[in-house]
């Protein structure tokens, strides 16, 4: 099974009370795992990392086989991805632990994403930070129903029997996109998803169409296919 994850890290004062996000989809959408982690006092880096940490764990409890995971954190992607040195002895033994779990996987990615494009994984670990608790809202490794808050469930419905205009807001990278959409086009999106948008794009679009706490405000989303850099913008009709 392959996993889409998007994670966030967090802490307010640099150190301070920390959270960490994590957003696990499966590769049709569904969601897996939507989570605010509550981490004590620690700094912004050591967070990033922790979430990562939890996705990882949460990716095994799954199953998972492959992993394309978004953060935020140019540091912990260039590290990841070997651009970077870790040159913080309190990074270190974090990125050692994460490298040797991601070697249990047989394919994984770390795609650097806007702010934007994480804004789930973001609001998970402010949730965190705000509850000084863990807020888990979908857990389905545990065998849990989903838990939305107040707030998602007024969103869920009135989000019910909704339709969604989207459109391409940035073309994808020369050649990237099997289905060869382009800046301007536009798909209208209810139950099924439109001709023309291809798969991995459609997981993202989705994401952000069923995504309760978001409500009837307009959405961003950006393709998960690596190299693509294809962004969408979503609004309720």
């Amino acid at each position: 099974m392959k996993l889409v994850i998007h994670i966030d890290g967090g802490a307010r004062g640099n150190p301070g009370p920390a959270g960490a996000g994590v957003v696990i989809h499966d590769d049709e959408g569904a969601a897996q795992l939507e989570a605010g982690f509550f981490l004590g006092r620690m700094t912004n880096n050591v967070a990033e990392y922790t979430a990562l940490l939890k996705a990882l764990e949460a990716s095994r409890r799954l199953s998972a086989e492959q992993l394309l995971i978004h953060s935020d954190s140019e540091l912990l992607v260039k590290q990841i991805n070997g651009e970077y040195r870790v040159r913080n002895p309190g990074l270190q033994s974090l990125f050692d632990e994460a490298m040797s779990r991601l070697r249990g996987f047989s394919k994984w990615t770390v795609r650097h994403v806007r702010r934007e494009g994480n804004a789930r994984a973001d609001e998970l670990a402010n949730l965190a930070m705000d509850a000084g608790e863990d807020v888990i809202e979908i857990d389905v490794s545990d065998g849990s129903e989903p838990r939305p808050t107040d707030d998602a469930r007024s969103a869920t419905a009135a989000d019910e029997n909704s339709q969604y205009a989207v459109s391409c807001s940035k073309s994808p990278a020369k050649g990237a996109c099997p289905a060869d959409c382009r800046k301007g086009d536009s798909f209208d999106v209810a139950d099924v998803t439109p001709e023309g948008l291809c798969i991995h794009a459609a997981i993202s679009v989705l994401g952000a169409v069923t995504a309760a706490h978001q409500g009837r405000q307009p959405r961003s989303a950006e393709c998960t296919k690596p190299g693509c850099g294809a962004t969408f913008t979503i609004n309720p009709e």
